[in-house]
């Protein structure tokens, strides 16, 4: 019976000195598993983004869901961090044979968008001169057509004023839309920026807040390990 149960203490301390073995420094591997989880959260993010590019180039009217379908983006990113940050906090643990609960995400922080553009005005239409010299080309073939008078001149006015008219109404739906393809890529790049800010010091954050629990949750459970270790090399002097 003492040679037996000085077997059964004997392979109770080989396991403890496994699980000794295991409780290394998690704080690298915990850096590496942060720095995985924000690279590949902020790639989904920015394949979103090209994605929500291609469908604002795709239309030739103005898209009007940018900035709720940016918002989304962000937020999808923003759980997906959450979860692999989590995830990577609690496996790093569980690698050294301890828990850890990671710390809630702190809350959304205000953001603020470029504003729309304004519609273009026709007053500023009119301050082009190319429009003014499209509208009198109708006035200036009055000459060669070899008509004169009212009767000619009053048409080619008529005419002027409906080119003039159209080319306004051109050059308006033409500067709205660069002013809107404008607005949509600053949205983009400032979504984009925001993503990337947030994954940092979301990422630092995280290092900062679990890594002192990862270390008090080995050196706790490294003193247990010890003690039981202690506690067994007495007993088997005694026997």
């Amino acid at each position: 019976m003492p040679h037996r149960y000085v077997d059964a203490v004997q392979a109770r301390r080989r396991e403890l000195r496994e699980q000794c073995a295991l409780l290394t420094p998690g704080r690298n591997e915990l850096r590496d598993a942060l720095a995985l989880a924000r690279a590949s959260t902020a790639a989904e993010a920015v394949a979103d983004l090209t994605d929500l590019r291609h469908e604002i180039d795709a239309h030739t009217a103005p898209v009007p869901h940018v900035v709720a379908a940016a918002r989304a983006i962000e937020d999808a990113a923003r759980a997906r961090w959450a979860e692999r940050a989590a995830a990577a906090v609690v496996r790093t643990a569980a690698d050294r044979g301890v828990a850890v609960l990671p710390a809630p995400e702190p809350p959304i922080p205000p953001r603020l968008d470029p504003p729309p553009p304004h519609p273009a005005r026709t007053v500023d239409m009119l301050a082009d001169p190319g429009a003014w010299r499209l509208a009198a080309l109708p006035l200036a073939v009055v000459p060669l057509s070899g008509f004169a008078g009212p009767a000619a001149l009053f048409p080619a006015f008529g005419a002027g004023v409906l080119v003039l008219g159209a080319v306004l109404r051109s050059r308006r739906a033409a500067t709205d839309r660069a002013r809107h393809r404008t607005w949509c890529s600053e949205i983009l790049t400032t979504t984009r920026a925001r993503i990337d800010g947030e994954l940092g010091r979301r990422a630092l954050a995280t290092l900062a807040e679990a890594a002192p629990l990862l270390d008090g949750a080995i050196a706790r459970r490294h003193a247990e390990l010890d003690a039981e270790r202690s506690l067994l090399t007495s007993q088997v002097s005694d026997v």
